[in-house]
């Protein structure tokens, strides 16, 4: 193995979860993609059961190759086929750190640093992400169990703070045009989940192989009932008058008053959000050198680091002619197909492959 370290499933479910808000609370893209936003919440309550379904062929190959990246057992599934199967998807999530990194960064110029280019945000989080990336997968996941809780304890606040002035009548009507609408706006959220992606590649350093199912259960289930309570929260402040907003969570956040003593506090909070980026993007990071090291089969993956850098850094540049635009990318048919190929149809194909070659472990 390229790397030695050995992680708990409590800091690899906390590092997943922390990874897969941070867009998610910045954007809240959910919201603006369902004709009938109030029904949202509901909306990302569902993500947790259809996640279960959707990501089986990643829990079942995550125990037929128990020792094994998504990148190596591709190879010994499929061979050659595997390797070119798993060039692309390292190239997938080159490009989803491109995009993601993008948005973080168009975010900070936006909201604090108007005069600051893109470019010099990206690469000073990108330097950051890059010393973590050498330091392994230990360092990485021990920040994740230090700094998420601090995140997760925020957002609670946040909603608890703002409890006095909702209103839970804006939540009317539920599923006023059905079901099928929310269901398919669901299957859309989830269509962004690569962090799956991420599982896949890190399951092979638990220090505990019986904590697979734990984590696969409770990751989604933690990322469901914090954007839950995220939904519900905006809703009941703002209405459906939270689609037209651009950063709906900072907006709520700016709405926090307690007398005279607790005001303004979106400073502190932009500074959870960076301290969210840093850890979100120190993973993919991780993964993404990790995985181009096993798949040119390397002894080391850390030469692979600053050059990896280098492109993500141009990249992110590259992807982001503006927000709107991006934002616009995202919302199409042509991205949800894009995402569904590489985050679920894939490691869908390699398990019917694995079952029909009899390769991998067999369950007892």
């Amino acid at each position: 193995m390229l790397e030695a370290g050995r992680i708990t499933s409590r800091q690899l479910i906390l590092l997943l979860v922390s990874s897969r808000i941070l867009i998610g609370l910045t954007y809240s893209p959910a919201l603006k993609q369902v004709s009938s936003p109030q029904d949202t919440w509901l909306i990302l309550l569902l993500t947790f059961p259809l996640h279960v379904i959707l990501a089986t062929p990643v829990y079942f190959l995550a125990k037929k190759f128990p020792h094994q990246t998504v990148i190596q057992y591709s190879q010994t599934i499929a061979g050659k086929a595997g390797k070119v199967a798993g060039a692309l998807l390292l190239c997938y999530l080159i490009h989803q750190l491109a995009i993601n990194l993008a948005l973080f960064s168009l975010f900070v110029t936006s909201v604090s640093m108007p005069t600051t280019p893109i470019l010099f945000i990206s690469l000073s989080l990108l330097l950051a992400c890059a010393f973590a990336s050498h330091r392994g997968v230990e360092v990485i996941c021990r920040l994740g169990e230090l700094f998420t809780p601090i995140i997760i304890i925020a957002i609670i606040t946040i909603t608890l703070l703002l409890t006095k002035d909702m209103q839970f009548k804006l939540l009317q009507p539920v599923l006023e045009k059905g079901i099928f609408p929310v269901l398919g706006v669901s299957f859309l959220t989830l269509s962004r989940t690569y962090e799956l992606i991420e599982m896949a590649m890190l399951f092979p350093y638990l220090n505990q192989r019986s904590k697979v199912k734990s984590v696969y259960l409770f990751v989604p289930l933690i990322v469901a009932l914090i954007f839950t309570m995220m939904a519900i929260s905006l809703l009941t402040i703002f209405g459906t008058g939270a689609v037209s907003r651009m950063f709906p969570y900072l907006s709520m956040v700016r709405e926090v008053h307690v007398g005279n003593i607790i005001e303004r506090i979106e400073s502190i909070h932009m500074a959870i959000w960076i301290l969210g980026g840093f850890l979100k993007f120190s993973l993919h990071y991780y993964v993404i050198v990790l995985g181009l090291g096993q798949l040119i089969n390397l002894q080391n993956y850390k030469p692979l680091i600053l050059p990896t850098g280098a492109i993500l850094a141009s990249l992110s540049v590259l992807v982001a002619p503006s927000l709107v635009e991006l934002l616009a990318f995202q919302a199409t048919s042509a991205n949800f197909i894009y995402n569904t190929l590489f985050i679920y149809v894939f490691p869908l194909l390699l398990l019917l492959l694995a079952i029909i070659q009899k390769k991998g472990v067999r369950s007892p």
